[in-house]
């Protein structure tokens, strides 16, 4: 197992300067192209992908071109303080739950309508005690 460790530490280390070296921008690439840098981490074990991570590190600025996201003009709205995210509720809202305003006694009551097509399915009626369900065998 001893004598497989210098080449898994080799392969390990060479997967991920290679991968590294793949993700990082063109721009960003220090003194050689990409093609060059990722030719040395491949055919140069130990070498090559040490020289590359040494390379990336000590670049000056790397750190500084960091995107940044803009800070917001404004400051976010909660969703309770939100109007229109409100407003989108609405259509989320059981009829049957939801109070509604008294209507002026001057005007006549409006005929409720129903909202979905799932509600005009009728009710199925209460089975009287006296019926049941079980047919009789004649057993008397």
């Amino acid at each position: 197992m001893v004598r497989f460790l210098p080449f898994l530490i080799s392969l390990a280390l060479s997967v991920y300067a290679l991968f590294s070296c793949i993700q990082t921008p063109d721009e960003d690439v220090p003194h050689l192209p990409k093609l060059v840098w990722i030719l040395l981490i491949v055919f140069v074990p130990f070498v090559g992908p040490i020289v590359w991570l040494l390379m990336l590190r000590t670049q000056p600025g790397r750190r500084d071109r960091a995107v940044r996201p803009p800070k917001p003009s404004s400051p976010p709205v909660a969703p309770d303080d939100d109007p229109d995210f409100l407003k989108s509720l609405d259509r989320y809202r059981d009829p049957r739950t939801t109070v509604k305003p008294p209507q002026d006694p001057a005007q006549p009551p409006k005929d409720p309508q129903p909202e979905s097509s799932q509600d005009d399915e009728p009710e199925p009626k209460p089975q009287d005690e006296n019926t049941s369900s079980e047919s009789d065998d004649g057993k008397t």
